[in-house]
């Protein structure tokens, strides 16, 4: 049974201090509304009223409204949105919120999409967010992931950076404005999609056929201004499990490996199941094993492993650290363990065997595809291609590797393409014709907005007052987010600079200083962009 949202406010966050021990923010959002009025805060403008009130009430609405879309698993990967329970489920909970905060609400796409509108004629501010989620393996989490907590000044849940922190901070930005009297200058959209982490066709059809907006706004990332993100990049190897010939002194069998969650996520585990042939006891395939992760630790100081037996099967587990792909170099991939430890093993001779090897070889210790013969790099704001291998799995008599990559400006899609073919080409005739390129890559553009516009300029001026930054300039990420649909569209948080993004690890958090200085930035550009005279008519960039 879903509280309502006071009670689940009550109930879930108990250690949280409400931000209304500020006596201006008792009582019903009219009494409260009214302690900033343009009555009662004499000669201030509406900026600063409005400003004030975010500030002094808008956290504790942003962290309960944030926990109750947590509460919904919208887990796109599993079930798409249309027929995704939650997602269904989810859509009728902000219906319901729209319409008692004064807002208009569609379902777009069979659900697809989900958009909320606030004011008349055509849109001048668009928010962008995605209410889907990455999967969150419970055996990762400490708690629940979809059960949301405060503790130490951080709120925890699947969802709570990405996105749905963002997208609560948003409604209730606008909520708060509605509750001032203040009019937006055109039509303001919140335009939520369903199908970020898993697929976009429900979105880009709404980019494309839908009005658009003077601006659009994605919370999807980070600040100051992300105003170029790298083409995302997905591409698979395969190779048939078959055996082929018995090596004299393989000792051990494969009979199954995993590593990783899912394409945008570092694998923080990855696992290697054995059995002894030959003659060999488990006991003996054991001890070969521990042996084998004490040869790898002598040049890999950091590695993380253990075996252990069940049954008559040896597990080999390695441990990194799981980060998004789109920051790979800042985590540590557990796939590079496993085959360096599978480098020391007697194994026998089979797709999975040829698959890690093609893993120690071809990516192993190499974040920039360098070993691929892919490295290059963009020397202005995106930097270098970036390359992790994300998903090992065995799966209808085949193993398959997932790579994710980051891909910058500087190539054009058909010249990346073409290198990706000599990859392909030359991995499968080191194998001897058995790893060969899967079905499914994709090969996206890089996304860059302008620099100099009204957009980017006015957020940064945003930023750099509220964050006390002079000198911060826009940014680029090597993520991919909603903004790459919508000419000329940015990103504005959540994620501030020299903070560990989470998003897409166990134990996703953000910082309730963190969430609630995001709101304050969002209202004021909402104020600026959508609530001045003039704004909603503004000439498109």
């Amino acid at each position: 049974m879903r509280l309502p949202l006071a009670a689940a406010l009550v109930c879930a966050i108990p250690t949280l201090a409400l931000a209304g021990t500020d006596a201006r923010c008792q009582g019903t959002p009219k009494a409260r509304a009214a302690r900033f009025s343009a009555q009662a805060m004499k000669g201030a403008s509406s900026l600063e009223r409005y400003a004030a009130y975010v500030r002094a009430c808008a956290l504790d609405e942003v962290v309960a409204l944030t926990q109750d879309l947590v509460r919904f698993k919208t887990v796109s990967s599993e079930v798409p949105a249309a027929k995704n329970p939650d997602i269904v489920a989810m859509g009728r909970y902000l219906q319901k919120w729209a319409k008692a905060h004064g807002m208009a609400y569609r379902a777009v796409g069979g659900g697809e999409v989900f958009e909320l509108a606030w004011g008349e004629g055509a849109p001048g501010l668009g928010l962008v967010f995605h209410g889907d989620v990455v999967p969150a393996p419970a055996h990762e989490w400490k708690r629940p992931p979809f059960e949301p907590y405060v503790r130490a000044g951080r709120l925890y849940g699947r969802g709570v950076e990405d996105d749905k922190g963002p997208l609560a901070s948003a409604l209730v930005a606008l909520d708060f404005a509605r509750q001032l009297g203040l009019q937006p200058q055109g039509k303001v959209l919140v335009i939520v999609g369903n199908g970020e982490e898993s697929d976009w066709t429900g979105m880009t059809k709404y980019a494309q056929t839908e009005p658009k907006a003077t601006h659009v706004i994605s919370v999807d990332s980070g600040y100051p201004v992300v105003a170029a993100q790298s083409g995302f990049v997905a591409w698979t190897l395969e190779a048939p499990v078959e055996p082929g010939e018995t090596e004299a002194m393989a000792m051990l069998r494969v009979v199954d490996v995993k590593g990783g969650e899912f394409l945008t996520q570092v694998p923080g585990t990855a696992t290697l199941k054995l059995i002894p042939v030959q003659g060999e006891t488990v006991e003996d395939a054991l001890g070969r094993v521990r042996s084998a992760i004490a040869q790898a630790q002598r040049g890999r100081a950091s590695l993380q492993a253990e075996a252990k037996r069940e049954g008559d099967v040896v597990v080999l587990t390695t441990h990194g650290k799981a980060v998004h792909a789109s920051i790979a170099d800042e985590g540590h991939n557990a796939l590079w363990d496993l085959s360096a430890v599978a480098a020391w093993l007697p194994l026998e001779h089979d797709g999975i065997s040829v698959m890690l090897r093609v893993l120690a070889t071809w990516f192993e210790d190499d974040h920039f595809g360098k070993k691929l013969g892919l490295a290059y790099q963009d020397d202005g704001l995106m930097g270098p291609l970036l390359v992790a291998p994300t998903l090992l799995r065995v799966k209808d008599g085949k193993v398959s590797l997932g790579v994710n990559m980051r891909r910058p400006r500087g190539q054009d899609a058909a010249t990346f393409n073409a290198a990706l073919d000599k990859v392909a080409e030359s991995v499968t005739r080191e194998t001897d014709g058995r790893v060969k390129e899967g079905g499914g890559r994709y090969v996206g553009d890089p996304h860059e907005a302008d620099t100099s516009g009204t957009l980017v300029t006015t957020l940064l001026d945003i930023y750099k007052r509220h964050r006390n930054a002079p000198d911060v300039k826009a940014t680029s990420v090597r993520g991919g987010t909603y903004a790459r649909l919508f000419p000329k569209a940015v990103d504005f948080g959540p994620g501030f600079p020299g903070e560990e993004y989470s998003g897409h690890a166990p134990d996703e958090s953000i910082s309730l200083e963190s969430l609630g200085a995001g709101t304050r930035m969002l209202a004021e550009a909402i104020h600026t962009l959508a609530l001045t005279p003039g704004a909603g008519t503004a000439k498109s960039e």
